[in-house]
Parts: structure tokens; sequence; C-alpha cells
């Protein structure tokens, strides 16, 4: 039995006073996690510090290599797909040459099952992830990944003075809680049921609130903004017992929104941090030094940019997942604003994310959402809680706004829609659409 399974089935059910207790005990010292978790902070304390490029581009390629070299000789996919296109991986020799690794994606992937493109190992589990397409696409994690994961993380958090110990308030998009407030010991934090009415939710929570104290944030942008707005606009209380214990906000899994986040701070009072990565752990950056400009972990994987038609692609590869490896991998998300150290990339912005959020004009031009939506001023926000975007066909779309009094016609109004190519139809709602997993994207599919 694996490490992971043996928590998830011996310690979920333990309250929060005990498990409490338990996270006071130093990562360094957990079972199974400890020595990875203690060797990857100090891998990330060299890349931060160190100003020896080459040193760097040596760690780099060792681990390029060993996993290339291993999936090229034990996974069946690597082996046809490499002597296809007449790579073997004793052919590289420096940091230049990864170069010549032959570039993979989902759509090539696919066509293989999940067993021709992984190996046996001695435990792993199966994930699934759709992305934008909403296509299921499966791979194995090996859960001795879990201290390499948790120290990147705790790195990230770190910025804004987390320690393990620290308590969390989520908004992600688990349907299995029992609770509408319910403690995870393994992640040492509450989980919010998002599906639920915040009404019910706030009477759990501050019973929570006056045993523990809960000093973050995480979650969706678009779950938090929401609970923001519900705590500002109807529930005074709750708004000040969190503002005054609450230390910063943890916005993943989704493009953090400026419009999301400036009332997520303003509510609260508090900073907050995003971070860019995928279920498949090839890639994790994170606003090092400003807010949404991204700086890739080169210590969690190898993180490129590759140039394409439209700028360039993010290409990662997971150093150390053996199970499936992804080895340079086109995410097909577009970078730009790159920096380097050396040949090394350093930083990125993201101009075109998994979400694919765009729509098309009568033209045939894509329209950013992200400008369509927060780019201009739209008087609707000051009325609607959420607005969304569906498509309809080239050059008509229509928008969804969230309000409980506003009517469309009046919706149509305060809505800017100079210079825009589009038929517009506008329909209110009174909840927003959401995916399976309870995110809120700006694009309705």
């Amino acid at each position: 039995m694996s490490l992971a399974v043996f928590f998830k089935n011996n310690l979920k059910n333990i309250p929060p006073h005990i498990g409490t207790l338990i996270n006071k005990v130093p990562y360094s010292y957990r079972p199974g996690l400890g020595k990875i978790y203690e060797k990857r902070k100090a891998e990330i304390e060299t890349f931060d510090t160190s100003k020896d490029v080459l040193k760097l581009k040596e760690f780099i390629f060792t681990r390029m290599y060993e996993i290339t070299n291993y999936a090229y000789h034990n996974i069946p996919f690597y082996k046809e797909y490499y002597d296809t296109h007449n790579f073997i991986p004793a052919s590289l020799r420096c940091f230049g040459d990864l170069q010549k690794i032959p570039i993979v994606n989902k759509g090539i992937l696919r066509n293989y099952n999940v067993e021709q493109r992984s190996a046996l190992r001695k435990s792993r589990y199966i994930v699934n992830t759709g992305g934008s397409s909403g296509t299921p696409f499966s791979l194995y994690i090996e859960p001795e990944s879990m201290g390499h994961e948790w120290a990147h993380m705790h790195h990230i958090w770190g910025k804004l003075n987390y320690k393990p110990s620290d308590l969390k308030l989520v908004f992600g998009g688990r349907s299995d809680l029992k609770e509408l407030v319910e403690y995870d010991v393994i992640r040492n934090h509450f989980a919010v049921d998002i599906y639920a009415s915040y009404s019910d939710v706030s009477k759990k929570l501050k019973k929570v609130l006056t045993k523990y104290e809960i000093k973050y944030l995480h979650g969706y942008p678009s779950s938090i903004y929401d609970f923001a707005v519900y705590c500002r606009d109807y529930d005074t209380e709750l708004k000040e017992k969190l503002s005054n214990m609450l230390v910063g906000a943890f916005l993943g899994s989704e493009y953090p929104q400026p419009h999301y986040r400036k009332v997520i701070e303003d509510t609260f009072g508090v900073k907050s941090i995003s971070w860019y990565g995928h279920t498949e752990r090839c890639v994790l950056a994170y606003e090092k030094n400003a807010p949404f400009v991204y700086a890739p972990f080169q210590t969690y994987g190898f993180t490129e940019a590759v140039e394409s038609d439209e700028d360039h692609n993010l290409v990662s590869t997971n150093y150390y997942n053996y199970a499936s490896p992804l080895i340079r991998y086109n995410t097909e998300d577009i970078i730009s604003d790159l920096t380097y150290e050396g040949e090394i990339l350093n930083s990125f912005k993201i101009t075109k994310g998994r979400e694919g959020e765009f729509v098309i004009d009568k033209s045939g031009k894509k329209i950013n959402l992200t400008g369509l939506i927060f780019g201009r001023h739209h008087d609707l926000f000051n009325f609607s809680k959420f607005i969304q975007v569906k498509q309809i066909e080239k050059g008509k779309i229509e928008i969804n706004f969230v309000s409980e009094t506003l009517r469309e016609e009046e919706a149509e109004r305060l809505f800017d829609t100079r210079n825009l190519n589009f038929e517009v139809k506008f329909v209110k709602r009174i909840e927003p659409y959401r995916t399976s997993s309870g995110k809120i994207n700006l694009l309705v599919k």
C-alpha cells in the first residue's frame, strides 16, 4: 500500500483538534516525504541564489537525459515515436542537444492508450485531465512525488509567510463533502462546499472560526471572489471575522482575473499570489516578483518557450514521473514577454491559456475575452456578480450575467459594445455556469 493510499484510508476522519496538532510536525520529519521534501527545498534555494548558469544547465541536462533514456528503453510509445523521428537519447551530449528531443502533444499521445505510454512501477495511480477540450486524457502519477509537490507549493505560499501548520479555507471543485465546511487533515485545511448556499456555509463557518484561526484563503479565484462578494454584500459579521484572521489568498487552477483579484484583496484586506500548473505536473510557475508574471520552477521540470506561428508555446517536461513520462510536452498554451537567465527560461506572461478563452467576430478575428470583459469599463459589473460569454456562432455571442434584480434590456445599456463586430444577446441567470469541477470560466462551452 502506498503512503498516499494509507493516509487517505486512515487519516481522513481525524477531527481538526487532533489534525492541527499532527500538522505541527515539520515536513522534513514526515515518513515517505521528508527526504525528498528537504532535497527539493535545497534545489529550489540553489536555483534562486546561484549565478552559475553552467551549473544550472548541468542540473537540467542530467534530469532530462535520465527521463528520456528511461522512456526510450521502457515505454513502447517513446521507443516507436523516437525511432520514427530518428532520435536516440545516446545522442544527447550537452544542454543545447535537448532541442533534438522530439516534441509531443496531447493529440499525438491520445493515439496510444495509457498503458502504451506508461511504465510498470512499484506504485502508481491514475489521474484524468480534460483541459479546454473536455476530452479526457489519462496518465499515471507516482505517489512518491508528494514530497516533490509540497516543497514547491510551500515555497510559493511562503511568499505570503505561510507555514504548513497554518490553516487554510479552501474553495475547490470537490463534490464529495459530507459537511458544508469539512476538515482535511492531510492538507490541513477546511474545505468549503462551493455548490451550497453561502448563507448555510456561513453558519457552519462561524462555528469553526470560534475554535480555529484560519490564515489563508485558497482555491479557484472565481469561487473565492463569489464568496468575497457574499461576505461584502450580505454578511458583514463573517467578513470582519475573516479580515481579522486572514494573512493572504492563494489563487490556483484558474487565471486570476484582475477584477476578481481586486475584490478578494479589498474585501478581506489581504495580498494574494497565484501560480500556474497542470494536472500533468510538467510545469509549475508562480508570481515570484510581480503579479501576472510567472517564474517557472526549473527544479520541478524543464520549462521552455518554443517558437510557434502565434508567438511561443509553453513546452515542459516532468523530471520525476517515470510512470507516465511527458517529455517536451507542448501544453499548447501561448506565452509572451519572455525573460532568460542564459538560455534558461526565467519568466513569462500567459497570452492565451488552457481555457481557450476567445470568441470569433463576424470577420473571423479572435477576440480575447479577458480584454473584452475586463479590459473595458462595463457598468454592468456594478449590478452583476458574474459575466460570462457564450459563442452562438461566428459573429454572434451571448452575454450571460448573474443578477437578482437587473433586467436584460437594462444589462444591454450597461455593457460597452463600441467597436465590437458582434451581434450580442443578453441573458439573465440566477447562478453562473460552472464546469464539472466547479470552475466559473469566462467562456461558456
